[in-house]
């Protein structure tokens, strides 16, 4: 067992812990927060052994998940490996998002390693619309074309879709129809403001989903707040930034523990607060990281500047409290 961890485990817990692999994209999307990191790759290089015992030590306080997100984590193929290698030797659930760009030279490379679940990031079914939304090298046709053979590859295979009202919220019938015949799940998320991207005035956002999708009916909730539905045309998520609620008392449960690129964990993107990992005292820092976290009750400042006049206290339900 790590040391630092024994002792407080059933006092600290975590859901789950998210490498940010690299934070350089090939793509530059218009609504991208990107973790709230410059594009630029890695300073450290692969660390499989501080990998392995941060994931252990997350293990042991509880996670039950890796994430792998980024940038372009697929950019980074060989951490991404090492992830999942060490997550599967642990027998831990492993997710990846990825623009799919690289999707189609790498999946039986992520197979190999064991990947249980995959969430592609696919704005609109318009090529136009989106290479206009997605910028940089974006190729639609490119990122569509392995989709129908990851059925079988990949347990899960989810879609990840930023819905902006007036530009793509139309598609919505249309993407939940065609990712259903895939057996891929749609899952539609609210788009937030960022440094380079202003978001409308927040509403609630499952009522724009069900004025496209009129018969469709709660299943359930996981995590935060990530809702489940069923419709005619198949099943579907919506996501809404925790930050949106401002439920900082439930973040620690419910969200995961960020890794970013040179491996200093961040319990929190809106917050500055980082602590460099370090072998043989990972255990101690992931408790560090949500001890700090449980501490937060406010909405962070970095919030508040990028909503500007638009910010909300609080909104649940769309009520403001």
């Amino acid at each position: 067992m790590v040391l630092g961890v024994v002792g407080e485990v059933m006092k600290t817990k975590t859901p789950g812990i998210r490498f940010i692999v690299t934070s350089a994209c090939n793509y530059d999307c218009t609504y991208c927060h990107n973790e709230w990191e410059p594009k630029r790759g890695p300073i450290s290089g692969l660390e499989s052994a501080l990998i392995k015992e941060l994931i252990v030590s997350a293990k042991e306080l509880g996670a039950k998940e890796v994430d792998i997100t980024g940038g372009e984590p697929l950019l980074q193929i060989d951490r991404v490996e090492a992830i999942l290698n060490t997550a599967k030797e642990l027998d831990i659930w492993t997710n990846l998002t990825t623009n799919g760009y690289l999707l189609d030279k790498y999946k039986d490379r992520l197979v190999q390693a064991g990947l249980r679940e995959m969430h592609i990031h696919i704005p609109s079914l318009d090529s136009k619309k989106y290479s206009n939304l997605m910028k940089g090298n974006s190729d639609l046709a490119r990122v569509l074309s392995p989709l129908p053979r990851l059925s079988g590859l990949i347990e899960v295979v989810k879609a990840n879709i930023p819905i902006m009202p007036g530009i793509n919220d139309n598609e919505i019938p249309q993407m939940l129809d065609y990712f259903s015949n895939l057996g891929i799940t749609p899952r539609f998320i609210e788009s937030m403001s960022t440094a380079s991207y202003s978001a409308k005035e927040q509403r609630v956002f499952d009522e724009l989903i069900k004025d496209r999708l009129s018969d469709a009916k709660l299943k359930g909730s996981y995590l935060w707040g990530i809702n489940e539905y069923s419709s005619e045309k198949g099943n579907f998520e919506t996501l809404r930034c925790i930050c949106f609620d401002r439920k900082c008392d439930i973040c620690p449960e419910t969200n995961f523990i960020h890794i970013d690129q040179d491996y200093k964990i961040r319990p929190c993107n809106l917050r500055q607060f980082r602590i460099q990992a370090e072998q043989g005292k990972t255990g101690e820092a992931l408790k560090k990281a949500l001890g700090f976290l449980k501490q937060q009750t406010g909405a962070p400042d970095q919030y508040k500047k990028l909503w500007g006049n638009r910010y909300i206290p609080l909104v649940l339900a769309g009520k403001t409290k």
